[in-house]
């Protein structure tokens, strides 16, 4: 009994570290999975096991098959290292099916209650660095805002230069917006992660501003997604003056969402124009990645070309098209994960991949759990963009909170 107790005890405090950690995207994480493991072992019961096979086997069985194949791709790879560093970079798909059939239980609740203040945590240190580095960088305007006022334009000069500023550690925008992202949609659908309501009002407003402060599109667009969705929930649980309550703040948020994403949203529907022009912008430069992965996907739609020559041949097709920004750049990712797969691994790999998202939906439509379904519609999302299954600070947090989620055995409640 003793044993088990301190078992326990090491069970939380690796997988809180590992949890709390996750935002940052640390070098910690390596070690941390691999305690993960060993103490998954010291606790294997062959019943937990058995058990957690029946209820994970439909979410983690195209994971590994899509793995599989891939790794099964570098035979027809000319790139066999880069195939390898691919792969390697995917070997969580491997090892978190082995660590959630290993546990009999997570301390889910807390573990959830500690990545919500871990986000909080970070996000007033890099709010106490943008402070910083306006006085440091920006001094001038803290000087002409003093003597001329705050005007139509302050908080968008503000928003403009946080969105590059404000993280204050080596993870993209996008990433660390995801995460924060998370958190709030966590804070909303688990009422006892936050028990202190002031508090819980104190992380949501600080997660949203947040997220418009860092400025990544997509993540402002599923803000809004969420933000519309707490609200309906709000509006049809109340009544009479609350409802009018609501409602104004709804708009007063969507109004200052609006306000200061105007510029950066902006750009994008000016790109619209110039879509097929030889020039950069984050929207022409997806189009023309796509193009060059369309055209790719044409010319070997059986096998695609092996996970190892991914970059190469992109990098071809923008040689043909003269892009040569994006050559200079040296990114060479399609940028949408569903294309990826194609390139990488044929018709079957994409089959694959798309299988893993029809399997969750259908998890989350059996378990009718509403917070599962947003988490996975957004990480659908942000694959039709963005490289977010290639990459460790999109996979770890990914596949490990689909893991925690997978467990719920009932309807979270609401705010």
């Amino acid at each position: 009994m003793g044993y088990k107790k301190y078992l326990d005890k090491a069970i939380l405090l690796v997988t809180g570290a590992f949890v709390f950690l996750l935002p940052l995207d640390r070098n910690m994480l390596s070690p941390l999975i691999g305690l993960m493991v060993v103490l998954g072992v010291m606790q294997f019961k062959r019943i937990n096991f058995l058990e957690n096979v029946k209820l994970y086997k439909h979410y983690y069985v195209f994971i590994v098959l899509f793995l599989i194949w891939q790794i099964t791709s570098l035979f027809w790879s000319e790139d066999i290292s880069r195939g390898l560093k691919s792969i390697e970079h995917r070997a969580f798909f491997i090892i978190a099916p082995l660590i959630f059939l290993l546990y009999k239980k997570w301390p889910k609740e807390r573990l959830i209650k500690i990545f919500i203040i871990s986000n909080f945590l970070i996000c007033i240190f890099c709010f106490g660095n943008l402070v910083y580095f306006f006085i440091d960088k920006k001094m001038y305007f803290i000087n002409k805002t003093i003597n001329e006022g705050i005007n139509f334009y302050t908080f968008r000069y503000f928003t403009y230069h946080s969105g590059a500023n404000f993280i204050s550690f080596g993870v993209h925008r996008l990433y660390f917006s995801f995460s924060v992202l998370t958190s709030l949609l966590f804070l909303f659908f688990f009422s006892n992660a936050i028990s202190h309501k002031f508090l819980k009002y104190v992380f949501g407003i600080i997660f949203i501003v947040v997220i418009f402060l860092i400025q990544s599109k997509i993540a402002i667009i599923l803000l809004l997604i969420i933000l519309t969705y707490i609200t309906f929930i709000a509006f049809k649980n109340n009544k009479g003056k609350k409802r009018t309550v609501i409602l104004t703040s709804f708009i007063l948020v969507m109004g200052l969402g609006f306000y200061l994403s105007y510029i950066r949203f902006n750009q994008s529907i000016q790109q619209i124009e110039k879509i097929e022009e030889q020039t950069n912008g984050s929207l022409v430069e997806r189009f023309q990645y796509s193009r060059c992965s369309l055209e790719l996907i044409q010319e070997a739609p059986f096998f695609g070309y092996g996970v190892g020559d991914i970059d190469d041949k992109i990098k071809d097709k923008l040689l043909k098209y003269n892009y040569n920004y994006l050559i200079e750049r040296g990114v060479f990712d399609p940028h949408n994960e569903f294309l990826k797969a194609y390139i990488g691994s044929g018709i079957i790999g994409f089959i694959l991949f798309l299988s893993i998202f029809i399997a969750l939906f259908y998890i989350a439509y059996k378990k009718k759990s509403e917070v599962l379904l947003f988490y996975i519609a957004f990480i659908f999302l942000i694959c039709l963009i963005e490289p977010f299954l290639s990459r460790q600070a999109g996979i770890l947090p990914s596949l490990f909170m689909i893991g925690l989620l997978i467990q719920e055995t009932k309807k979270p409640e609401t705010l």
